[in-house]
């Protein structure tokens, strides 16, 4: 199998297996995946479909202080069991007064990082700084969602330069995922400051879709370009079991060909950088 880490997959819900779900790694050509709790579970999901648009981040809020803690324990438990090929991401509210507890119990639990998407709020709101704190203290790397949601709820919060504010931390690693689509070139912008006035590894982007595939070469290129070769890290956006991280890694191998990438960079986004990044051995 090849060094491939999807550092962005979704649980579906808290019913699929460890077994079932390093099955469907292998059938799609994964070696190694970080996991996300499930915010909200399936049924949660479809309910907030049904919801008018004005109350669906809210309602995620509401959904999430139901089930959330049950998510954080399913997916640091998925993880133990497979300890060589999932890495558990909890999921919080991050502007609740109870976030920095509930990330460290799910740390002690066995999650590995975080998953932040900002609901209703910047992620600059001061609400948020003591999970900040928090996740740099116990040296946990957050995901954070960036750029465009395209189902009624407002994008405006999720732009990839607002992430500037995690420069306050210098210690505590991020990803902004799907190169902040259609935001792209600001976030290659914020990850690329970072690098070069701070003079940190901080600001990482993953590969994840939301761009359609011509976006995403271009903005491909211009990363690759611009930005220093630790920063890019692959990842699918594929939820528990189905075939979508296969089809988005046949279609980023597409791109690395059609770009000419070399195998020693494709090594970095594929494998070495999310390796490096989690800390694990490499």
């Amino acid at each position: 199998m090849r060094d491939i880490f999807d550092t962005h997959v979704h649980a579906s819900d808290m019913d699929c297996t460890s077994d079932e779900i390093v099955r469907s790694m292998d059938s799609n050509g994964i070696r190694m995946q970080c996991m996300i709790a499930p915010m909200p579970t399936a049924g949660q999901r479809e309910e907030m479909k049904a919801m008018p648009a004005k109350e669906r981040m809210e309602g995620r809020r509401q959904f999430w202080s139901k089930t959330g803690r049950q998510a954080n324990d399913y997916i640091a438990r998925i993880a133990s069991e497979k300890p060589d090929r999932i890495i558990a991401l909890a999921f919080c509210d991050s502007i609740s007064p109870d976030a920095p507890a509930e990330l460290e119990r799910a740390i002690n639990k066995g999650c590995k990082g975080l998953k932040l998407f900002n609901i209703g709020h910047y992620p600059w709101d001061e609400r948020c700084f003591p999970l900040y704190e928090k996740a740099e203290e116990l040296g946990v790397p957050i995901l954070f969602h960036s750029g465009i949601l395209g189902d009624a709820r407002n994008s405006r919060f999720h732009r990839p330069a607002e992430y500037e504010i995690v420069k306050m931390w210098p210690k505590l690693k991020v990803i902004l995922a799907h190169i902040g689509w259609p935001w792209t070139d600001e976030a290659i912008a914020t990850a690329g400051m970072c690098s070069r006035f701070a003079k940190i590894r901080q600001i990482h982007l993953d590969l994840t879709p939301g761009a359609p595939l011509d976006w995403r070469e271009e903005a491909t290129k211009k990363a690759i370009d611009y930005l220093p070769d630790y920063v890019l890290i692959f990842g699918t956006d594929g939820k528990s079991v189905g075939e979508m991280q296969g089809r988005v890694l046949r279609q980023q191998d597409y791109i690395f060909n059609k770009l000419r990438v070399s195998e020693e960079l494709r090594h970095k986004i594929y494998w070495q950088n999310a390796m490096e990044f989690w800390g694990l051995d490499v």
